[in-house]
Protein backbone atom coordinates (compact mmCIF):
# COMPACT_ATOMS: atom_id res chain seq x y z
CA UNK A 1 0.00 0.00 0.00
CA UNK A 2 1.17 3.51 -0.78
CA UNK A 3 1.77 5.92 2.09
CA UNK A 4 -0.20 8.67 0.34
CA UNK A 5 -3.23 6.38 0.04
CA UNK A 6 -3.24 5.88 3.79
CA UNK A 7 -2.93 9.63 4.23
CA UNK A 8 -5.97 10.18 2.06
CA UNK A 9 -8.03 7.80 4.13
CA UNK A 10 -6.99 9.43 7.41
CA UNK A 11 -7.62 12.91 6.02
CA UNK A 12 -11.07 11.77 4.87
CA UNK A 13 -11.84 10.39 8.32
CA UNK A 14 -10.90 13.64 10.05
CA UNK A 15 -12.90 15.67 7.50
CA UNK A 16 -15.99 13.54 8.07
CA UNK A 17 -15.77 13.86 11.84
CA UNK A 18 -15.49 17.66 11.62
CA UNK A 19 -18.36 17.99 9.14
CA UNK A 20 -20.61 15.64 11.09
CA UNK A 21 -19.96 17.58 14.29
CA UNK A 22 -20.76 20.91 12.61
CA UNK A 23 -23.98 19.49 11.15
CA UNK A 24 -25.18 18.16 14.50
CA UNK A 25 -24.28 21.36 16.35
CA UNK A 26 -25.95 23.48 13.67
CA UNK A 27 -29.22 21.58 13.83
CA UNK A 28 -29.16 21.69 17.64
CA UNK A 29 -28.46 25.41 17.81
CA UNK A 30 -31.08 26.42 15.25
CA UNK A 31 -33.57 23.71 16.37
CA UNK A 32 -34.35 22.83 12.79
CA UNK A 33 -37.32 20.63 12.06
CA UNK A 34 -39.84 20.12 9.29
CA UNK A 35 -42.31 22.36 11.14
CA UNK A 36 -39.72 25.12 11.30
CA UNK A 37 -39.12 24.82 7.59
CA UNK A 38 -42.83 25.03 6.85
CA UNK A 39 -43.09 28.32 8.74
CA UNK A 40 -40.55 29.96 6.43
CA UNK A 41 -41.39 31.79 3.18
CA UNK A 42 -41.83 29.38 0.32
CA UNK A 43 -41.99 29.48 -3.44
CA UNK A 44 -45.47 29.99 -4.81
CA UNK A 45 -47.10 27.07 -6.61
CA UNK A 46 -49.99 27.55 -9.06
CA UNK A 47 -53.35 26.41 -7.74
CA UNK A 48 -54.04 24.43 -10.92
CA UNK A 49 -51.23 22.09 -9.97
CA UNK A 50 -53.42 20.84 -7.14
CA UNK A 51 -56.57 20.49 -9.18
CA UNK A 52 -58.33 23.62 -7.84
CA UNK A 53 -59.33 26.72 -9.67
CA UNK A 54 -59.51 29.06 -6.69
CA UNK A 55 -57.28 29.73 -3.74
CA UNK A 56 -58.41 28.07 -0.53
CA UNK A 57 -56.88 29.78 2.47
CA UNK A 58 -59.20 28.52 5.17
CA UNK A 59 -59.06 24.75 4.67
CA UNK A 60 -55.38 24.62 3.95
CA UNK A 61 -53.38 23.28 6.87
CA UNK A 62 -49.72 22.97 7.60
CA UNK A 63 -49.92 19.24 6.90
CA UNK A 64 -51.52 19.85 3.49
CA UNK A 65 -48.84 22.32 2.50
CA UNK A 66 -46.17 19.93 3.71
CA UNK A 67 -47.53 17.14 1.51
CA UNK A 68 -47.80 19.48 -1.49
CA UNK A 69 -44.30 20.88 -1.27
CA UNK A 70 -42.23 18.06 0.18
CA UNK A 71 -40.02 15.94 -2.08
CA UNK A 72 -39.55 12.16 -1.80
CA UNK A 73 -36.36 11.17 0.00
CA UNK A 74 -33.59 9.92 -2.28
CA UNK A 75 -33.30 6.73 -0.22
CA UNK A 76 -36.55 5.51 -1.78
CA UNK A 77 -34.56 4.85 -4.97
CA UNK A 78 -32.25 2.40 -3.19
CA UNK A 79 -32.99 -1.10 -1.83
CA UNK A 80 -34.80 -1.35 1.48
CA UNK A 81 -33.00 -0.43 4.67
CA UNK A 82 -30.59 -2.94 6.11
CA UNK A 83 -31.71 -2.11 9.64
CA UNK A 84 -34.92 -1.12 11.38
CA UNK A 85 -35.33 2.38 12.77
CA UNK A 86 -34.90 1.06 16.30
CA UNK A 87 -31.62 -0.60 15.35
CA UNK A 88 -30.44 2.60 13.68
CA UNK A 89 -31.29 4.66 16.75
CA UNK A 90 -29.31 2.17 18.84
CA UNK A 91 -26.15 2.74 16.82
CA UNK A 92 -26.56 0.91 13.51
CA UNK A 93 -25.91 4.17 11.66
CA UNK A 94 -22.26 3.61 12.51
CA UNK A 95 -22.26 0.73 10.01
CA UNK A 96 -23.34 3.13 7.25
CA UNK A 97 -20.56 5.56 8.17
CA UNK A 98 -17.92 2.80 8.14
CA UNK A 99 -19.10 1.49 4.76
CA UNK A 100 -19.03 5.04 3.30
CA UNK A 101 -15.46 5.60 4.51
CA UNK A 102 -14.49 2.19 3.15
CA UNK A 103 -15.90 3.11 -0.27
CA UNK A 104 -13.76 6.27 -0.28
CA UNK A 105 -10.73 4.10 0.37
CA UNK A 106 -11.76 1.67 -2.38
CA UNK A 107 -12.16 4.51 -4.91
CA UNK A 108 -8.74 5.91 -4.02
CA UNK A 109 -7.10 2.51 -4.47
CA UNK A 110 -8.68 1.61 -7.78
CA UNK A 111 -8.10 5.05 -9.33
CA UNK A 112 -4.43 5.18 -8.29
CA UNK A 113 -3.43 1.59 -8.94
CA UNK A 114 -5.54 0.57 -11.95
CA UNK A 115 -7.66 3.23 -13.66
CA UNK A 116 -5.10 6.02 -14.09
CA UNK A 117 -2.27 3.65 -15.22
CA UNK A 118 -4.64 2.13 -17.80
CA UNK A 119 -5.46 5.61 -19.11
CA UNK A 120 -1.76 6.45 -19.36
CA UNK A 121 -1.08 3.40 -21.52
CA UNK A 122 -4.22 4.05 -23.59
CA UNK A 123 -3.19 7.63 -24.36
CA UNK A 124 0.28 6.44 -25.30
CA UNK A 125 -1.13 3.85 -27.69
CA UNK A 126 -3.43 6.44 -29.29
CA UNK A 127 -0.43 8.81 -29.66
CA UNK A 128 -2.38 11.71 -28.23
CA UNK A 129 -0.73 15.04 -27.61
CA UNK A 130 0.07 15.47 -23.91
CA UNK A 131 -2.24 18.45 -23.47
CA UNK A 132 -5.16 16.79 -25.27
CA UNK A 133 -4.63 13.54 -23.37
CA UNK A 134 -4.52 15.42 -20.09
CA UNK A 135 -7.69 17.36 -20.81
CA UNK A 136 -9.63 14.22 -21.79
CA UNK A 137 -8.63 10.77 -20.58
CA UNK A 138 -6.38 11.78 -17.68
CA UNK A 139 -8.88 14.34 -16.43
CA UNK A 140 -11.48 11.58 -16.41
CA UNK A 141 -9.10 9.45 -14.37
CA UNK A 142 -8.54 12.01 -11.63
CA UNK A 143 -12.24 12.98 -11.55
CA UNK A 144 -13.69 9.47 -11.81
CA UNK A 145 -15.24 9.55 -8.29
CA UNK A 146 -17.04 12.84 -9.00
CA UNK A 147 -18.19 11.62 -12.44
CA UNK A 148 -19.70 8.38 -11.23
CA UNK A 149 -21.22 10.05 -8.18
CA UNK A 150 -23.01 12.42 -10.54
CA UNK A 151 -24.12 9.50 -12.74
CA UNK A 152 -25.62 7.66 -9.76
CA UNK A 153 -27.34 10.86 -8.63
CA UNK A 154 -28.92 11.49 -12.06
CA UNK A 155 -29.98 7.97 -13.03
CA UNK A 156 -30.82 6.50 -9.60
CA UNK A 157 -31.46 8.94 -6.76
CA UNK A 158 -32.80 11.84 -8.83
CA UNK A 159 -31.72 14.27 -6.09
CA UNK A 160 -29.25 17.12 -5.79
CA UNK A 161 -26.44 15.15 -4.20
CA UNK A 162 -24.52 14.99 -7.51
CA UNK A 163 -24.63 18.74 -8.17
CA UNK A 164 -23.77 19.45 -4.55
CA UNK A 165 -20.76 17.15 -4.78
CA UNK A 166 -19.40 18.83 -7.91
CA UNK A 167 -19.92 22.37 -6.57
CA UNK A 168 -18.47 21.49 -3.17
CA UNK A 169 -15.53 19.71 -4.78
CA UNK A 170 -14.81 22.78 -6.91
CA UNK A 171 -14.57 25.03 -3.86
CA UNK A 172 -12.52 22.39 -2.01
CA UNK A 173 -10.02 22.25 -4.88
CA UNK A 174 -9.68 26.00 -5.30
CA UNK A 175 -9.49 27.07 -1.67
CA UNK A 176 -8.59 24.14 0.55
CA UNK A 177 -6.14 22.26 -1.69
CA UNK A 178 -4.27 25.42 -2.64
CA UNK A 179 -4.08 26.40 1.03
CA UNK A 180 -2.65 22.96 1.86
CA UNK A 181 0.02 23.49 -0.80
CA UNK A 182 0.97 26.78 0.80
CA UNK A 183 1.05 25.33 4.31
CA UNK A 184 2.98 22.12 3.68
CA UNK A 185 5.24 22.95 0.76
CA UNK A 186 7.93 24.18 3.17
CA UNK A 187 8.66 27.19 0.96
CA UNK A 188 7.12 30.28 -0.57
CA UNK A 189 5.60 29.20 -3.89
CA UNK A 190 6.28 31.61 -6.75
CA UNK A 191 3.40 31.29 -9.22
CA UNK A 192 3.41 31.83 -12.98
CA UNK A 193 0.78 34.27 -14.08
CA UNK A 194 -0.14 32.84 -17.49
CA UNK A 195 -1.36 29.31 -16.57
CA UNK A 196 -3.05 30.67 -13.45
CA UNK A 197 -4.93 33.36 -15.38
CA UNK A 198 -5.77 31.00 -18.24
CA UNK A 199 -7.22 28.32 -15.95
CA UNK A 200 -9.07 30.86 -13.80
CA UNK A 201 -10.61 32.48 -16.89
CA UNK A 202 -11.80 29.14 -18.28
CA UNK A 203 -13.05 28.14 -14.84
CA UNK A 204 -14.87 31.47 -14.44
CA UNK A 205 -16.67 30.98 -17.77
CA UNK A 206 -17.59 27.40 -16.79
CA UNK A 207 -19.11 28.56 -13.49
CA UNK A 208 -21.08 31.33 -15.17
CA UNK A 209 -22.49 28.84 -17.68
CA UNK A 210 -23.45 26.41 -14.92
CA UNK A 211 -25.27 29.16 -13.00
CA UNK A 212 -27.28 30.10 -16.09
CA UNK A 213 -28.14 26.44 -16.76
CA UNK A 214 -29.36 25.53 -13.27
CA UNK A 215 -30.89 28.87 -12.29
CA UNK A 216 -34.45 27.94 -13.38
CA UNK A 217 -34.25 24.55 -11.64
CA UNK A 218 -34.66 22.40 -14.77
CA UNK A 219 -32.05 21.01 -17.16
CA UNK A 220 -32.90 20.46 -20.83
CA UNK A 221 -30.82 18.41 -23.25
CA UNK A 222 -29.60 21.47 -25.15
CA UNK A 223 -28.36 23.01 -21.91
CA UNK A 224 -26.43 19.84 -21.08
CA UNK A 225 -25.08 19.81 -24.63
CA UNK A 226 -23.89 23.38 -24.10
CA UNK A 227 -21.76 22.28 -21.15
CA UNK A 228 -20.23 19.44 -23.17
CA UNK A 229 -19.60 21.77 -26.11
CA UNK A 230 -17.77 24.22 -23.90
CA UNK A 231 -15.46 21.47 -22.73
CA UNK A 232 -14.72 20.61 -26.37
CA UNK A 233 -13.72 24.26 -26.86
CA UNK A 234 -11.48 23.95 -23.80
CA UNK A 235 -9.72 20.96 -25.40
CA UNK A 236 -9.22 23.01 -28.58
CA UNK A 237 -7.70 25.78 -26.48
CA UNK A 238 -5.31 23.32 -24.85
CA UNK A 239 -4.33 21.93 -28.25
CA UNK A 240 -3.33 25.39 -29.44
CA UNK A 241 -2.16 26.51 -26.02
CA UNK A 242 1.38 27.32 -27.19
CA UNK A 243 0.05 29.78 -29.79
CA UNK A 244 -2.22 31.49 -27.26
CA UNK A 245 0.62 31.57 -24.76
CA UNK A 246 3.01 33.20 -27.21
CA UNK A 247 0.42 35.82 -28.10
CA UNK A 248 -0.23 36.58 -24.43
CA UNK A 249 3.46 37.03 -23.76
CA UNK A 250 3.84 39.31 -26.78
CA UNK A 251 1.00 41.48 -25.47
CA UNK A 252 2.48 41.41 -21.96
CA UNK A 253 5.93 42.45 -23.14
CA UNK A 254 4.58 45.20 -25.38
CA UNK A 255 2.02 46.73 -23.02
CA UNK A 256 3.28 45.93 -19.55
CA UNK A 257 6.52 47.10 -17.94
CA UNK A 258 8.97 44.41 -16.93
CA UNK A 259 8.38 45.21 -13.27
CA UNK A 260 4.72 44.22 -13.46
CA UNK A 261 5.50 40.71 -14.69
CA UNK A 262 6.06 38.21 -11.87
CA UNK A 263 9.46 36.65 -11.60
CA UNK A 264 9.13 32.96 -12.43
CA UNK A 265 11.51 30.36 -11.09
CA UNK A 266 12.01 27.65 -13.67
CA UNK A 267 11.46 24.19 -12.21
CA UNK A 268 14.17 22.43 -14.11
CA UNK A 269 13.73 18.79 -13.16
CA UNK A 270 10.14 17.61 -13.16
CA UNK A 271 8.85 14.42 -11.59
CA UNK A 272 8.41 12.91 -15.02
CA UNK A 273 10.24 13.79 -18.16
CA UNK A 274 9.93 17.22 -19.68
CA UNK A 275 8.10 17.36 -22.99
CA UNK A 276 10.44 19.02 -25.53
CA UNK A 277 9.21 21.85 -27.67
CA UNK A 278 10.61 24.32 -30.13
CA UNK A 279 11.81 27.39 -28.19
CA UNK A 280 10.16 30.71 -28.89
CA UNK A 281 11.81 34.06 -28.77
CA UNK A 282 9.00 35.61 -26.77
CA UNK A 283 9.24 33.10 -23.96
CA UNK A 284 13.02 33.26 -24.03
CA UNK A 285 12.87 37.04 -23.67
CA UNK A 286 10.82 36.84 -20.48
CA UNK A 287 12.70 33.76 -19.20
CA UNK A 288 9.55 31.73 -18.71
CA UNK A 289 8.94 28.06 -19.38
CA UNK A 290 5.38 26.82 -19.02
CA UNK A 291 5.80 23.32 -20.38
CA UNK A 292 7.37 21.81 -17.30
CA UNK A 293 5.36 18.68 -16.50
CA UNK A 294 4.83 17.73 -12.91
CA UNK A 295 3.32 14.58 -11.57
CA UNK A 296 2.21 13.81 -15.10
CA UNK A 297 0.60 17.23 -15.61
CA UNK A 298 1.33 20.09 -17.97
CA UNK A 299 -0.20 23.53 -17.48
CA UNK A 300 -2.59 22.07 -14.98
CA UNK A 301 -3.52 18.92 -16.93
CA UNK A 302 -1.96 15.47 -16.72
CA UNK A 303 0.74 14.40 -19.16
CA UNK A 304 2.00 11.13 -20.57
CA UNK A 305 5.80 10.85 -20.72
CA UNK A 306 7.30 9.68 -24.00
CA UNK A 307 9.26 6.90 -22.35
CA UNK A 308 6.35 5.52 -20.35
CA UNK A 309 7.11 1.91 -21.32
CA UNK A 310 10.71 2.27 -20.20
CA UNK A 311 9.62 3.79 -16.91
CA UNK A 312 7.11 1.01 -16.35
CA UNK A 313 9.73 -1.67 -16.99
CA UNK A 314 12.14 -0.08 -14.55
CA UNK A 315 9.65 0.70 -11.79
CA UNK A 316 7.07 -2.04 -11.52
CA UNK A 317 4.83 -1.73 -8.46
CA UNK A 318 5.47 -3.75 -5.35
CA UNK A 319 3.46 -6.85 -4.62
CA UNK A 320 0.21 -5.56 -3.03
CA UNK A 321 0.05 -8.68 -0.85
CA UNK A 322 3.41 -7.88 0.72
CA UNK A 323 3.05 -6.75 4.33
CA UNK A 324 4.50 -3.24 4.76
CA UNK A 325 6.77 -2.15 7.59
CA UNK A 326 5.55 -0.10 10.55
CA UNK A 327 2.59 -0.68 12.84
CA UNK A 328 0.31 1.98 11.33
CA UNK A 329 0.99 0.90 7.75
CA UNK A 330 0.38 -2.72 8.66
CA UNK A 331 -2.89 -1.82 10.37
CA UNK A 332 -4.17 0.15 7.39
CA UNK A 333 -2.94 -2.54 5.01
CA UNK A 334 -4.94 -5.12 6.97
CA UNK A 335 -8.04 -2.90 6.81
CA UNK A 336 -7.61 -2.49 3.04
CA UNK A 337 -6.75 -6.14 2.38
CA UNK A 338 -10.28 -7.18 1.24
CA UNK A 339 -10.28 -4.42 -1.39
CA UNK A 340 -6.69 -5.19 -2.41
CA UNK A 341 -7.51 -8.87 -2.91
CA UNK A 342 -10.73 -8.10 -4.80
CA UNK A 343 -9.01 -5.75 -7.24
CA UNK A 344 -5.89 -7.91 -7.54
CA UNK A 345 -7.99 -10.94 -8.55
CA UNK A 346 -10.46 -9.25 -10.90
CA UNK A 347 -8.35 -6.57 -12.64
CA UNK A 348 -5.09 -7.12 -14.54
CA UNK A 349 -2.44 -4.65 -13.37
CA UNK A 350 -1.20 -3.04 -16.59
CA UNK A 351 1.69 -1.43 -14.70
CA UNK A 352 3.35 -4.83 -14.76
CA UNK A 353 5.08 -5.95 -17.93
CA UNK A 354 3.17 -9.25 -18.21
CA UNK A 355 -0.22 -7.52 -18.12
CA UNK A 356 0.58 -4.40 -20.13
CA UNK A 357 -1.09 -5.65 -23.29
CA UNK A 358 -4.38 -6.04 -21.37
CA UNK A 359 -4.72 -2.33 -20.59
CA UNK A 360 -8.13 -2.20 -22.33
CA UNK A 361 -9.44 -4.89 -19.99
CA UNK A 362 -7.95 -2.98 -17.06
CA UNK A 363 -9.71 0.16 -18.26
CA UNK A 364 -13.20 -1.37 -18.50
CA UNK A 365 -12.91 -3.46 -15.35
CA UNK A 366 -11.84 -0.35 -13.45
CA UNK A 367 -14.88 1.52 -14.73
CA UNK A 368 -17.11 -1.33 -13.60
CA UNK A 369 -15.70 -1.36 -10.07
CA UNK A 370 -15.70 2.44 -9.80
CA UNK A 371 -19.39 2.42 -10.74
CA UNK A 372 -20.13 -0.24 -8.09
CA UNK A 373 -18.16 1.56 -5.38
CA UNK A 374 -19.80 4.88 -6.28
CA UNK A 375 -23.26 3.32 -6.06
CA UNK A 376 -22.64 2.00 -2.57
CA UNK A 377 -21.00 5.29 -1.57
CA UNK A 378 -23.96 7.42 -2.63
CA UNK A 379 -26.34 4.89 -1.07
CA UNK A 380 -24.61 5.07 2.30
CA UNK A 381 -24.19 8.85 2.25
CA UNK A 382 -27.84 9.34 1.26
CA UNK A 383 -28.92 7.09 4.14
CA UNK A 384 -26.66 8.92 6.61
CA UNK A 385 -28.00 12.29 5.52
CA UNK A 386 -31.62 11.18 5.84
CA UNK A 387 -31.10 9.66 9.28
CA UNK A 388 -29.27 12.78 10.49
CA UNK A 389 -31.95 14.97 8.86
CA UNK A 390 -29.30 16.68 6.72
CA UNK A 391 -30.31 17.57 3.10
CA UNK A 392 -28.66 15.78 0.19
CA UNK A 393 -27.13 19.04 -0.99
CA UNK A 394 -25.25 19.55 2.29
CA UNK A 395 -23.95 15.98 2.24
CA UNK A 396 -22.74 16.58 -1.31
CA UNK A 397 -21.21 20.00 -0.59
CA UNK A 398 -19.32 18.71 2.44
CA UNK A 399 -18.82 15.00 2.96
CA UNK A 400 -18.86 13.70 -0.63
CA UNK A 401 -17.01 16.75 -1.99
CA UNK A 402 -14.16 16.39 0.48
CA UNK A 403 -14.01 12.62 0.14
CA UNK A 404 -13.86 12.57 -3.66
CA UNK A 405 -11.27 15.39 -3.70
CA UNK A 406 -8.90 14.01 -1.06
CA UNK A 407 -6.83 12.10 -3.68
CA UNK A 408 -6.20 15.33 -5.60
CA UNK A 409 -5.39 17.10 -2.33
CA UNK A 410 -2.74 14.59 -1.28
CA UNK A 411 -1.18 14.51 -4.75
CA UNK A 412 -0.98 18.30 -4.93
CA UNK A 413 0.60 18.55 -1.48
CA UNK A 414 3.22 15.92 -2.34
CA UNK A 415 4.06 17.73 -5.58
CA UNK A 416 4.31 21.07 -3.78
CA UNK A 417 6.63 19.58 -1.15
CA UNK A 418 8.92 18.37 -3.93
CA UNK A 419 9.28 21.96 -5.14
CA UNK A 420 6.68 22.03 -7.91
CA UNK A 421 4.07 24.22 -6.29
CA UNK A 422 3.38 26.22 -9.44
CA UNK A 423 1.96 23.26 -11.32
CA UNK A 424 0.25 21.85 -8.22
CA UNK A 425 -1.74 25.08 -7.86
CA UNK A 426 -2.53 25.21 -11.58
CA UNK A 427 -3.77 21.63 -11.54
CA UNK A 428 -6.12 22.22 -8.61
CA UNK A 429 -7.87 24.94 -10.61
CA UNK A 430 -7.83 23.28 -14.03
CA UNK A 431 -9.32 19.99 -12.83
CA UNK A 432 -12.53 21.77 -11.82
CA UNK A 433 -13.34 22.52 -15.45
CA UNK A 434 -13.80 18.82 -16.18
CA UNK A 435 -15.94 18.43 -13.05
CA UNK A 436 -18.34 21.26 -13.90
CA UNK A 437 -18.70 20.67 -17.64
CA UNK A 438 -18.42 16.89 -18.07
CA UNK A 439 -19.27 15.37 -14.67
CA UNK A 440 -22.55 17.31 -14.78
CA UNK A 441 -23.17 17.82 -18.48
CA UNK A 442 -22.62 14.23 -19.64
CA UNK A 443 -25.09 12.49 -17.26
CA UNK A 444 -27.66 15.23 -17.83
CA UNK A 445 -27.37 14.88 -21.61
CA UNK A 446 -27.75 11.09 -21.59
CA UNK A 447 -30.77 11.30 -19.32
CA UNK A 448 -32.59 14.03 -21.30
CA UNK A 449 -31.64 12.91 -24.81
CA UNK A 450 -31.04 9.14 -24.93
CA UNK A 451 -32.89 7.71 -21.92
CA UNK A 452 -35.97 9.95 -22.09
CA UNK A 453 -35.85 12.31 -25.05
CA UNK A 454 -36.81 15.91 -24.35
CA UNK A 455 -37.30 15.22 -20.65
CA UNK A 456 -35.80 17.43 -17.95
CA UNK A 457 -33.61 16.93 -14.90
CA UNK A 458 -35.00 18.78 -11.90
CA UNK A 459 -32.84 20.70 -9.43
CA UNK A 460 -34.81 20.57 -6.19
CA UNK A 461 -32.80 23.09 -4.20
CA UNK A 462 -32.91 26.67 -5.44
CA UNK A 463 -29.97 27.40 -3.17
CA UNK A 464 -27.55 25.55 -5.43
CA UNK A 465 -27.74 28.33 -8.00
CA UNK A 466 -26.74 30.90 -5.37
CA UNK A 467 -24.07 28.56 -4.03
CA UNK A 468 -22.68 28.27 -7.55
CA UNK A 469 -22.61 32.05 -7.74
CA UNK A 470 -20.31 32.07 -4.74
CA UNK A 471 -17.83 30.08 -6.84
CA UNK A 472 -17.38 33.16 -8.98
CA UNK A 473 -16.51 35.09 -5.85
CA UNK A 474 -13.97 32.49 -4.74
CA UNK A 475 -12.19 32.65 -8.11
CA UNK A 476 -12.07 36.43 -8.04
CA UNK A 477 -10.78 36.47 -4.46
CA UNK A 478 -8.15 33.84 -5.25
CA UNK A 479 -6.69 35.71 -8.22
CA UNK A 480 -6.86 39.06 -6.42
CA UNK A 481 -5.17 37.74 -3.28
CA UNK A 482 -2.38 36.04 -5.24
CA UNK A 483 -1.80 39.15 -7.35
CA UNK A 484 -1.75 41.40 -4.25
CA UNK A 485 0.66 38.97 -2.64
CA UNK A 486 3.04 39.50 -5.61
CA UNK A 487 2.11 36.14 -7.20
CA UNK A 488 3.39 34.25 -4.18
CA UNK A 489 1.65 31.56 -2.13
CA UNK A 490 2.83 31.61 1.46
CA UNK A 491 1.42 30.47 4.79
CA UNK A 492 -0.27 33.79 5.45
CA UNK A 493 -2.28 33.54 2.23
CA UNK A 494 -2.89 29.83 2.86
CA UNK A 495 -4.53 30.54 6.23
CA UNK A 496 -6.70 33.20 4.61
CA UNK A 497 -7.89 30.68 1.98
CA UNK A 498 -8.78 28.18 4.71
CA UNK A 499 -10.87 30.84 6.44
CA UNK A 500 -12.66 31.51 3.14
CA UNK A 501 -13.39 27.80 2.71
CA UNK A 502 -14.84 27.52 6.23
CA UNK A 503 -17.00 30.59 5.61
CA UNK A 504 -18.23 29.04 2.36
CA UNK A 505 -19.20 25.80 4.13
CA UNK A 506 -21.06 27.72 6.84
CA UNK A 507 -22.89 29.95 4.35
CA UNK A 508 -23.81 27.11 1.98
CA UNK A 509 -24.97 24.83 4.80
CA UNK A 510 -27.12 27.51 6.45
CA UNK A 511 -28.61 28.40 3.08
CA UNK A 512 -29.51 24.78 2.33
CA UNK A 513 -31.05 24.52 5.81
CA UNK A 514 -33.37 27.42 4.82
CA UNK A 515 -31.89 29.82 7.37
CA UNK A 516 -31.74 32.70 4.86
CA UNK A 517 -35.05 31.88 3.19
CA UNK A 518 -36.93 28.96 1.71
CA UNK A 519 -34.79 27.35 -1.00
CA UNK A 520 -34.79 23.65 -0.12
CA UNK A 521 -38.15 21.81 0.08
CA UNK A 522 -38.59 19.47 3.08
CA UNK A 523 -38.45 15.71 2.69
CA UNK A 524 -41.69 13.76 2.69
CA UNK A 525 -42.05 11.57 5.79
CA UNK A 526 -41.51 7.85 5.45
CA UNK A 527 -41.05 4.91 7.76
CA UNK A 528 -38.10 2.56 7.51
CA UNK A 529 -39.14 -1.04 7.91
Amino acid sequence: MKTETFGRFLCMLVTFIVITSLSLVGRKVFNLSDDAVLSRPRRSVPDDDYGTGTENTTDSTEEDRFQRECIPPSITQFPGGLFTMKQIENGAITIHIIVALYMFLALALICDDYFVPALEVLCKRLELRPDVAGATFMAAGSSAPELFTSIVAVFITGGDIGVGTIVGSAVFNVLFIISLCGLFSGMVIQLSWYPLMRDCLCYFISIATLVVVIFDGVIHFYEALLLIGMYVLYIVLMKFNHLVENWCFVMAVQHCPTSCLPTVHNEDIPLVQKIPREPTSVIDDVTYDSDTSINGKENGVPLIPDNIEKLEEEEEPKNPLQIPEGFLKRLLWAVSLPIILLLFITIPDCRRFRWRRYYILTFFMSILWIAIFSYFLVWMVTMIGYLMRVPDTIMGLTFLAAGTSVPDAMSSVLVARDGYGDMAVSNSIGSNIFDLLICLGLPWFFQTFFVDFNSVVNINSAGLAYTSLTLLTTVGLLVSCIAINRWCLDKKLAFFLIVLYILFLIFASLQELNIFGYVNPPLCPMTLQ
